[in-house]
């Protein structure tokens, strides 16, 4: 593995870099470290995303080289972080799929099998945590800067050290990457302690329309275009409000659906220990880890609403 990333950068003379739509700190985190990484060895790269970062992302060091189109030259080598399959590219598809190689780096389970080189590792707490150790391993110098972007991958899919899949792996390599001058006070304090009014009020409302069901086990809440447009709010508003259902003691499955435009419906699950809303969420076309996975529809919201209720109640009844 470590020898094949070496000689497949020894081959190239220019790098795209992408990750995956509506990017979290882990997609762009790990995205931006390789970026700062392949500048440090002076490998030409450029950073492509569907989306551009979200606001609680902005503080990422070299966020500002994200691009939604490349400038034009040809790549011959493409990375792809924090995804394993090409749709979830989005609109950047098409440039990675004309590259003649392609190295994976990942942590979610496969269902599809692209690139020449796959550096995938399941049970690995966040993509960042296997870039951290894949770079300790070529020997490159990790600076400060990339230390934050690597940081911000563990902390965001750990929720700062909360979640399940916390492990003695992601503690070490996040001791790793605070040695090497890793702000964990900047990261925590823009992902969970900064908030927007327009997001505040959001949230109010999310919690105080929030439906429970079998025996108060199953949590879930709608945001409308009417929601959005009231609060003055932005999807990117609502990262984080599954998770505020899911803290309820009885609560074992939450689920938040977005309507961010008309026709088209976001929704993410979160579920405790046994209960595995990633299989949930394939059989619509998302995916995720099992805890924690997502969705989109092209539906109205009160069919996607009844389609996932549906089938999150089964998944309550099945274990």
């Amino acid at each position: 593995m470590i020898q094949g990333f070496r000689g497949e950068l020894a081959n190239a003379s220019s790098v795209l870099i992408g990750t995956h739509l509506n990017p979290d700190g882990d997609a762009l985190g790990s995205a931006l470290a390789m970026s700062l990484y392949l500048d440090s060895i002076g490998i030409d790269n450029e950073v492509l995303c569907h989306h551009p970062a979200p606001k609680n992302l902005q503080f990422l060091p070299g966020v500002k080289r994200i691009r939604q189109h490349p400038k034009g030259e040809k790549h011959d080598l493409a990375i792809m972080l924090d995804l394993d399959s090409l749709d979830r590219l989005g609109s950047t598809e098409p440039y990675f799929s004309e590259c003649p190689r392609l190295i994976v780096i990942d942590h979610h389970v496969p269902h599809e099998a692209p690139g020449n080189l796959r550096i995938v590792e399941t049970s690995a707490a966040a993509t960042a945590v296997i870039l951290a150790q894949l770079l300790e391993a070529v020997g490159a110098k990790i600076t400060p800067e990339m230390a934050t972007c690597l940081l911000t991958g563990i902390v965001t899919d750990t929720g700062s050290f909360r979640f399940r899949n916390t492990n003695p792996e992601s503690l070490a390599v996040s001791s790793l990457l605070l040695e090497k001058g890793g702000d964990l006070t900047q990261v925590n304090e823009e992902i969970f302690q900064s908030k927007q009014l327009s997001a505040a009020r959001l949230l109010g409302h999310t919690l105080e329309t929030m439906q429970l069901a079998c025996n108060d086990q199953l949590a879930w809440s709608a945001l409308s275009i009417r929601d959005f447009d009231f609060a003055k709010a932005t999807d990117e508003d609502t990262e984080g409000f599954v998770n505020e259902m899911l803290f309820i003691t009885s609560v074992q499955i939450a689920a938040i659906f977005r309507e961010p435009k008309p026709g088209r419906i976001r929704c993410s699950l979160r579920s405790r220990s046994q209960y595995d809303v990633a299989e949930v969420a394939r059989e619509f076309g998302g995916g995720g880890h099992k805890n924690a996975a997502g969705c989109t529809f092209d539906l109205t919201l009160e069919e996607a609403e009844d389609l996932v209720v549906e089938r999150l109640k089964r998944c309550l009844a099945s274990c």
